[in-house]
């Protein structure tokens, strides 16, 4: 069967829509999520947290965070589990705002535990947060619950 010119064009046309909505269906069904809810805030503040980051460079290295079978095992350098102040664990999945998870700890010892049972399979960026009293200091490590 021979098409005419006129049948192709109406082909293209048909086919070209189809897949124009097909785009816009999975356009429309996928979630666009900010990074958190006061994001313009944040970013006003941005001086600040730029100081937060370069007073923390100190103790990037000192915070290790490894996922063992039935938790998430975290240790601490003695600079920082000393001043025995509660720590905020935050727990941010990058793919998935649903799966995010926040924890409050009193560190007591250089180690701490904290169960998977609220955390799914995937990668997360943990952030912790304390102060001495004084100042503030924040540390973020990934990690990838298996």
């Amino acid at each position: 069967m021979k098409l005419n010119w006129g049948y192709s064009i109406i082909l293209f046309f048909v086919v070209f829509c189809s897949v124009m909505i097909g785009i816009m269906i999975f356009a429309f069904r996928q979630t666009n999520d900010l990074v958190t809810e006061d994001y313009y805030e944040k970013g006003a503040d941005y001086t600040r947290q730029m100081e937060l980051n370069s007073r923390s460079a100190a103790y990037q290295d000192s915070i290790q965070i490894n996922d063992v079978r039935q938790s998430v095992l975290t240790r601490f350098a003695k600079s920082i589990y000393r001043n025995r102040d509660t720590m905020q664990i935050n727990f941010y999945r990058p793919s998935d705002k649903k799966f995010d998870y926040s924890v409050k700890a009193l560190l007591n010892s250089d180690s701490l535990e904290i169960e998977k049972k609220n955390l799914h399979k995937g990668h997360y960026t943990v952030t912790f947060l304390w102060s001495n009293g004084v100042k503030r200091y924040q540390v973020e490590k990934d990690l990838f619950v298996e």
